[in-house]
């Protein structure tokens, strides 16, 4: 719920980064719909104040935290949020009934603004498949999120909000890959590798290398992590990678091959993987019509990858890459 949603002033952001973590310097408030997060610039390097809604669990948060930190030792050739500990030791404290904690800044260009390439597909594929492997080993209660709509093994329950869908072509469209889904594609899932996942490798999450435009440098927001099958951690990439492309098979060709290159799929895996791609735009865009008429003042941020996912779903189906 929107009040839920935490609104700390500078002046107190500024207060509690000196109190907790000794740092001050220069806050510029970031866009965020549901948590607050603030950039702070110090002399030398530069952080995320995040304070995280009310109805995001502490454990949660936990979760990512101990995912960011066995990320860091062992796919050290990856960068990603480091969380910092106060004082006292602690990564996560507790303000006024809101978690508050202080993240690495990841510095470089998002995806969504760079310029895409073969060798920039690739490349993310290489970046994902080596999160993949270093996440083998890791578990944590938390990541286990019964019923949760955002984890594609649970693509299902979200057909209850179908009819927020305001464009026939996509409702029906839509509708017809819930059938499909059901009785084609989940049965087949079963039997596939379950790991904790990333679950948000997005076209604003992956950060593009600076001064290399062909090589990904970074992945933010942990926030989705969850148990979930293993080959949806590739699917949901896709699914954000691909938005705009019109070469749907050499680009996700170069991608698929990066990751397998460092983290290989079993046929029975790559078998459902477009149809799995599919079913994260469909995730996309009815959950996002739904929040649209449940918040419709943020309408407009909201649905800001609608018309793109949309588009892409419909050249995913008119290339061949569904209902088989």
């Amino acid at each position: 719920m929107i009040s839920e949603v935490p609104s700390f002033d500078t002046e107190a952001v500024a207060k509690h980064a000196s109190a907790l973590y000794g740092i001050e310097g220069s806050i510029t408030p970031l866009v965020s719909f549901e948590d607050q997060n603030a950039l702070i610039t110090a002399v030398d390097r530069r952080y995320v104040f995040k304070i995280a809604n009310r109805r995001w669990p502490s454990e949660l948060l936990k979760l990512q935290h101990q995912a960011m930190l066995q990320l860091q030792q062992r796919a050290p050739q990856l960068t990603f949020p480091v969380p910092m500990t106060t004082y006292s030791g602690n990564t996560l404290t507790e303000i006024d009934g809101f978690n508050v904690y202080l993240l690495s800044y990841v510095d470089g260009v998002v995806y969504s603004g760079g310029e895409k390439s073969l060798p920039l597909y690739r490349d993310a594929g290489r970046f994902l498949g080596q999160l993949s492997q270093s996440l083998q080993d890791f578990s944590h209660p938390a990541s286990h999120r019964a019923g949760y709509l955002w984890d594609l093994d649970n693509v299902i329950g979200c057909r209850a909000h179908l009819e927020d869908i305001d464009d026939n072509a996509t409702r029906e469209r839509i509708g017809r890959l819930f059938e499909h889904y059901q009785t084609r594609v989940a049965p087949r899932l079963r039997g596939l590798r379950k790991a904790v996942i990333h679950g948000d490798a997005n076209q604003h999450n992956f950060i593009i290398d600076r001064d290399h435009p062909q090589r990904m440098h970074g992945l933010i927001d942990f926030g989705e992590m969850m148990h979930s099958t293993q080959v949806n951690e590739l699917a949901i990439a896709l699914a954000y990678l691909l938005l705009g492309e019109t070469d749907i098979g050499t680009a996700a060709s170069a991608v698929i091959d990066g990751y397998c290159a460092e983290f290989a799929l079993a046929d029975e895996e790559l078998a459902v993987l477009f149809e799995l791609v599919a079913m994260r735009l469909v995730t996309s865009i009815v959950m996002s019509s739904n929040e649209a008429k449940i918040y419709p003042d943020n309408s407009s941020y909201i649905l800001i990858s609608q018309a793109e996912g949309q588009a892409l779903l419909q050249r995913l189906e008119e290339q061949n890459y569904l209902f088989q």
